[in-house]
């Protein structure tokens, strides 16, 4: 049987992690207008995508 160990610990440095989370912001962003735009691709992605979007729709629906 492997065993496996626990990599050591490595610290990011700040510069990358905030370039990883604007990418990913970007990609959330990207995602949101798709599944807008597209209602029968955001019915494909379920619960969590529902739970995502319907803050949106219902501000969209208020204005």
């Amino acid at each position: 049987m492997l065993e496996f160990t626990n990599p050591p610990r490595t610290v990011i440095p700040e510069e990358l992690m905030l370039k990883r989370i604007a990418q990913s912001e970007q990609m959330r962003e990207f995602f949101i207008q798709m599944w807008l735009q597209n209602p029968e691709l955001a019915k494909q992605g379920g619960e969590q995508v529902q739970r995502i979007l319907l803050p949106l729709v219902a501000n969209m629906c208020a204005t």
